[in-house]
């Protein structure tokens, strides 16, 4: 009969059988048949219904291994999780069952109230009890003093939270030191992100700067997450994109303020006082790489600040192996104390000089170091800067004046970059003085503030002033690392071993043009671009073969049949064999992608990529290293870190959703 029909007519036949087999109790029937769906190709989520069909047959071993399948395939469907936390709870095995209700929490399972209830129930059980006590009766005590406390799973009582009213800030400027002090700065458009925790129904969020009401609009209500039993309270969000360009530079009073529906605001509840500094904007030289620098805006446009920056173009970062932001024209170099100093310091000053030879390098220097600093061929221009060690405040000092004489000292050079290669809590707080928009120092990270860049290394043993690190590794640690902001070195590694194997069990050959679609992400399915079915009819159209790699059959139901059938679309919706995975990979004409670890991959196999990134990092720290192309949006509140709670956003993940089908594509077919 198989010879007389297509194989995915007798696949949805024995998948009946199957049916009809666990409808009549013949669960052993059942799960030899619905694995017989999957030797014939049948999806992955038949895998799902086989640990079923084990599980009440008693085959433990063989239910797992099933479960474990699909998790392999879905690793962020909640539902697994429930279900492996259901069949660890039939086999015994409670902290397991614990562990997987859990995930099944934080992977956002529909039905809480279910997945609360078997946390509960598993928690408040002797049989956990039991468990742990053997459990701990069997471990020994030779690293149990190493074990860090902070790593461990934490219980449901530990996660759940009794909330109580507040306003949260999340984001409001950045804090820098400026002419006008220090504080809060903000430059341009910016955002204001935040939330309230009230029992007064609110409706909007008003932000006034010095009393003029300049922002208002709609809180978004969002589930207070984790919250021990029901209460009145509720959750507002807010995340404001404002223009201050416009506003008066230096010192303002700013005033949020969630307008309750009834009754008068609370301050610190639902209205909170702040202070803040507005500064110039950022030169378009420093941020134009930067997915938070918002060109000028129109301030004359009916749009709101909010439609004019979704109108902007996407930001289209050619990979380089350096991501400095700027020019490197004039530097300035520190090294502030004495003639010992300064000789350990000089094989990272020598190899200062070998990374910038055209940069004007001006050394400010200790006056016991002047001398033998302007012999050392490092420095344009050697400044004498008096900061001495004063011996009965234990530290070094430099009164007001001196400090305000040293910024004018250093105003005519507009250093690029400032590095203080001094090891000392004291004197990278001169860095700020030089006005250099970047600066750089070796000093302990404890002690930092206000810089861009910082190493340190501490002794395994004794105090805190005992290093196995010489101080010359430590200063030409910091060189290096310039070196490499500026140039990475990064090489592809190609894959050596043979394609036509791997690539043949998928439909392939190596000269097939075909592009690897990843869907999904490690984090969360709210940084997951929602546009990856529109590209693919797009690229088919454009003569590609679609290599799609899904997280669920909803997906497939959105690509054409057509072409799923005739295998121009290679669909995977379960995991890969490490192997194909890289063939897969490193033959592709193309791999496009979210932020994951696939998109890596295909860059170290030298592979062009195309990888579209969210406004929660930098594109410049975490997009791929050996090539292609990095597409971000430029929002206001990029750098957000948002990776589990998808309420807080505010702004409808705009970071990823507004980069257009037409911006991948373009880049994506360009020579």
């Amino acid at each position: 009969m198989s010879a007389t029909i297509s194989a995915g007519k007798w696949r949805s036949e024995v998948q009946k059988m199957a049916n009809d087999a666990r409808d009549g109790g013949d669960y052993l029937a059942a799960a030899e048949l619905y694995e017989k769906v999957l030797d014939l190709g049948g999806p992955s989520s038949i895998s799902m219904a086989a640990g079923h069909m084990r599980k009440e047959a008693k085959d433990f071993v063989k239910a797992e291994r099933h479960y474990q399948n699909v998790r392999e395939a879905n690793p962020d469907d909640p539902e697994i999780y429930m279900q492996l936390g259901h069949f660890y709870k039939t086999v015994g095995r409670y902290g397991d069952a614990q562990r997987h209700y859990m995930l099944a929490l934080q992977k956002h399972y529909p039905n809480f109230d279910e997945v609360k209830h078997e946390l509960r129930a598993i928690h408040e059980s002797k049989e956990l009890l039991r468990e742990q006590e053997r459990i701990d009766t069997l471990e020994g005590a030779e690293f149990k003093g190493l074990v860090a406390d902070r790593l461990l799973p934490r219980k449901l009582e530990q996660i759940q939270r009794d909330y109580h009213e507040t306003f949260i800030l999340s984001r409001l400027g950045k804090h820098s030191k400026t002419c006008w002090g220090k504080g809060r700065t903000i430059r341009g458009v910016d955002a204001i992100r935040g939330h309230v925790i009230t029992s007064m129904p609110c409706d909007n969020i008003d932000i006034f700067l010095d009393d003029e009401l300049i922002y208002s609009a709609p809180l978004q209500i969002v589930p207070l997450r984790w919250e021990k039993k029901p209460s009145s309270l509720r959750k507002y969000v807010f995340n404001a994109w404002i223009d201050f360009s416009d506003f008066p530079v230096g010192e303002h009073e700013i005033v949020l303020c969630a307008n309750p529906l009834q009754g008068e605001p609370r301050e610190g509840i639902e209205w909170r006082r702040e202070v803040i500094i507005v500064a110039e904007r950022l030169s378009m030289e420093l941020g134009e790489h930067s997915p938070a620098f918002i060109p000028q805006l129109d301030s004359d446009s009916p749009l709101t600040v909010v439609e004019q920056v979704n109108r902007l173009p996407s930001l289209v970062r050619k990979v380089t192996p350096g991501s400095y932001p700027g020019k490197l024209d004039t530097v300035a170099v520190m090294r502030l104390d004495q003639l010992g100093d300064m000789v350990v310091t000089m094989p990272a000053m020598r190899r200062l000089r070998e990374i910038l030879p055209t940069s004007r390098i001006v050394g400010l220097v200790g006056p016991a170091n002047a001398g033998l600093a302007s012999t050392l061929g490092v420095f344009d221009e050697v400044i004498a800067v008096n900061f001495p060690d004063d011996r009965y405040q234990h530290k070094r000092v430099m009164d007001k004046r001196a400090q305000e004489a040293f910024a004018a000292q250093c105003k005519p050079y507009n250093f690029d970059l400032a590095i203080d290669f001094l090891y000392s809590e004291h004197a990278n707080k001169l860095l700020p003085l030089t006005g250099a928009p970047v600066t750089m120092t070796v000093s302990r990270s404890d002690h930092i503030e206000d810089l861009e860049v910082s190493f340190d290394a501490r002794s395994p043993s004794g105090g805190d002033c005992l290093s196995p690190m010489t101080h010359t590794a430590k200063a030409r640690a910091l060189s290096e690392a310039l070196a490499l902001w500026l140039d990475n070195n990064a090489q592809p590694l190609p894959r050596t071993k043979p394609n036509a194997e791997p690539l043949a069990r998928y439909g392939l050959s190596e000269s097939d043009r075909y592009i690897v679609l990843h869907t999904g992400s490690s984090f969360a399915q709210f940084l997951r671009w929602p546009h990856y079915p529109e590209l693919t009819v797009r690229l088919l159209k454009a003569g590609y073969k679609v290599v799609y790699m899904g997280s669920d059959e909803q997906q497939k139901a959105r690509l054409p049949a057509e072409a799923l059938e005739d295998g121009r679309i290679v669909y995977l919706d379960r995991k890969v064999p490490f192997d194909d995975l890289d063939a897969l990979l490193s033959c592709a004409t193309l791999m496009i992608g979210n932020d994951s670890g696939p998109k890596h991959w295909a860059s170290l196999r030298g592979t062009r990529v195309v990888s579209l990134h969210p406004g929660r990092d930098d594109l410049r720290e975490w997009g791929q290293v050996f090539g292609g192309v990095v597409l971000a949006r430029r929002v206001p509140c990029a750098g957000c870190g948002i990776r589990y709670d998808e309420t807080e956003c505010g702004q409808d993940f705009a970071c990823v959703k507004q980069i257009t089908i037409e911006e991948v594509l373009r880049e994506a077919l360009s020579a």
